[in-house]
């Protein structure tokens, strides 16, 4: 990309975060909530590092978001230490380590959908010296074999063995993907909820005290609407995805 383009492009990422967040304020207060009670993850997969400090310069953005563990490692220390760096993709055990120590200011990982790859984290968080890390249990909301995640009927289990099993970790919330297309319906948002409550009745917590992290693009503003409380999007800000010899996807 030359330099013109990109700096028109890190203009478009700027002005589309600020469209964003408008859009963020609008649907918190149809919820009778306020716009600071929703957290947007900017999620830039496959986009160079001059599009987030783009954003992050314009706008004050703190939040961003990725879905593999090289590429995070990759843009974190090109960055400025103080974003706030969330792991939304599928996590390998044998990368729980690499992602830690290359990320010291990862600030959650949002997909921890069983035991084993909560214990390969809390035992990497301690025998790294790292603060307790905030996690997200993944439901698997649509019940397609696709989709990673606990069966919504695991959800109190796994959040249980979290919240009481892993002392390097800090029980933070749900979260869901939904559909094939990355879409949800009412019925997926329905469903974390409905796990969240049990949840938080098992766990003696405050329904506040358990993050929903549901919606994206699509559908963050339904999502909104029915309690999300942090939604991650991707292309509406930064553009679509540019995979080398693949379709693009949302």
């Amino acid at each position: 990309m030359s330099a013109p383009a990109a700096v028109e492009a890190g203009m478009a990422a700027a002005a589309a975060m600020k469209e964003v967040m408008a859009r963020v304020k609008q649907a918190a207060e149809r919820s009778a909530r306020l716009p600071t009670q929703v957290r947007v993850v900017a999620v830039s997969k496959t986009k160079p590092t001059s599009l987030i400090k783009a954003v992050y310069d314009s706008t004050g953005h703190r939040s961003f978001g990725e879905n593999y563990v090289q590429e995070l490692i990759d843009k974190a220390p090109q960055l400025p230490e103080d974003i706030e760096w969330h792991f939304i993709g599928n996590l390998q055990s044998n990368k729980v380590k690499q992602l830690l120590s290359g990320v010291p200011n990862l600030y959650m990982v949002e997909s921890v959908d069983d035991q084993k790859i909560a214990n390969h984290l809390d035992r990497a968080v301690g025998s790294l010296g790292r603060n307790p890390l905030k996690v997200l249990v993944q439901v698997n909301t649509s019940g397609e074999e696709s989709k990673f995640g606990v069966e919504p009927s695991g959800c109190v289990e796994l959040a249980k063995h979290v919240k009481l099993g892993c002392p390097n970790l800090v029980f933070s919330g749900l979260m869901t993907i939904g559909m094939l297309d990355y879409s949800s319906t009412p019925e997926n948002f329905k469903t974390l909820l409905d796990c969240q409550k049990k949840v938080c009745a098992e766990l003696g917590m405050a329904e506040e005290e358990c993050e929903l992290s549901m919606g994206m693009s699509a559908d963050f503003e339904q999502a909104i609407e029915m309690g999300s409380t942090n939604v991650r999007i991707g292309s509406t800000i930064f553009g679509a995805r540019e995979y080398p010899k693949k379709s693009n996807i949302d």
